[in-house]
């Protein structure tokens, strides 16, 4: 049990409403051990002062036991505040730690979304090389083939041209000997004749 100032106002103002604080603030007399009877007077007064004295006690005891009533409900009030406080901060630290864990899965679930996203995009931009490379070489490849067909066509060219030139040359030739046959023949002729 817990002594606080209420329980300790509450217990004075309890012996100030009984007649125990003026018999214990009473100046002690000293007197003889063993008194004598006095008249039936005197001990008729001391009979009422113990039964005022009697029922004083028991207003005493009644309110100590009404105080002890009263601390014993603060503190099953305080107990019950206690228990409820406790299981509140039970359910508020599982909340807490039910948010962390819904957290830490947000994040980790954010971190793998950003590492599939790298992730392709560092395979979209591989393949975008790939393709650039293969569109390079193709195009060199083109223009590779586009001066051989030009070589070539320029050689075939070239060769017409030598070929129409020696076709020429040999029409040349085969006229001038026909021409030469010709004038033997008309020699040859006119010395028979001769």
């Amino acid at each position: 049990m817990h002594i606080t100032a209420e329980k300790i106002k509450e217990a004075a103002e309890a012996l100030e409403s009984t007649e125990l604080k003026s018999f214990m603030f009473q100046e002690p007399t000293a007197g003889p051990l063993t008194r004598r009877r006095r008249s039936s007077r005197s001990t008729g007064r001391s009979r009422r002062s113990t039964r005022g004295t009697r029922r004083s006690t028991r207003g005493t005891r009644r309110s100590t036991r009404g105080t002890r009533r009263s601390t014993r409900r603060s503190t099953r009030g305080t107990r019950r505040s206690t228990r409820g406080t406790r299981r509140s901060t039970r359910r508020s630290t599982r909340g807490t730690r039910r948010s962390t864990r819904g957290t830490r899965r947000s994040t980790r679930g954010t971190r793998r979304s950003t590492r599939r996203s790298t992730r392709g995009t560092r395979r979209s931009t591989r393949r975008s090389r790939r393709s650039t490379r293969r569109s390079r070489r193709s195009t060199r490849g083109t223009r590779r083939s586009t001066r051989r067909s030009r070589r070539s066509t320029r050689g075939t060219r070239r060769s017409t041209r030598r070929s129409r030139r020696s076709t020429r040359r040999s029409r040349r030739s085969t006229r001038r000997s026909r021409r030469s046959t010709r004038g033997t023949r008309r020699s040859t002729r006119r010395s028979r004749r001769t």
